[in-house]
């Protein structure tokens, strides 16, 4: 019967919230799109670590609020997404709710599985693009490699690619250096 009611109109927000908890979903487009198993543990691994880093930074620096998955952020009635990660800059925690994230956080994080590969490099880049997140983190752990997005003219323009050595600046943030290494080091 989901099945059915999903298929048959644009899946909305209030939509979403009307469904049990057990399971995790997003909404792309319209479309309810039911979560992933438990992404592997090396994805985990590069998650805890970068949320290490970006913490720090962000303590240290006092620039904004670091969340990592799960967590709704509701772009529009037909857009829900849970990135890896989020950063939402001091200016804007306007958008922080008791419930979810209403609207573009600053910086977002995918960490790519084989699962989601498609979906994060094609269906939300395309969404984040769309609400202006100003800067977009692809990973992808397989690889290791790291790539940079940064909006210019509502556009995300590709600002670094590494493979799995070096270091990459973040654009939005100074000063803040991401050693690959350290980040695809093996478990």
């Amino acid at each position: 019967m989901l099945k059915q009611n999903i298929q048959a109109k644009l899946f909305t927000y209030d939509d979403y919230l009307l469904l049990a908890d057990d399971k995790r979903y997003e909404i792309l487009n319209g479309t309810l799109e039911e979560m992933s198993p438990a992404p592997l543990f090396f994805h985990q691994i590069i998650s805890v670590r970068l949320t290490g880093l970006l913490s720090s930074y962000l303590d240290a620096n006092n620039k904004g609020i670091l969340a990592h998955a799960p967590v709704d952020v509701v772009f529009d009635n037909n857009n829900l997404c849970q990135p890896d990660l989020i950063v939402i800059l001091n200016e804007n925690k306007k958008i922080i709710t008791e419930k979810n994230i209403q609207g573009a956080p600053d910086l977002v994080v995918e960490i790519l599985s084989p699962s989601t590969f498609a979906k994060d490099i094609e269906i939300k880049k395309r969404i984040y693009e769309r609400f202006k997140v100003k800067e977009y983190w692809i990973l992808d752990p397989a690889n290791k490699v790291f790539e940079i997005f940064a909006l210019e003219n509502d556009f995300f323009e590709l600002k670094d690619i590494k493979d799995g050595s070096g270091k990459v600046n973040s654009i939005l943030f100074n000063n803040l250096e991401l050693d690959l290494e350290h980040i695809f080091k093996p478990v």
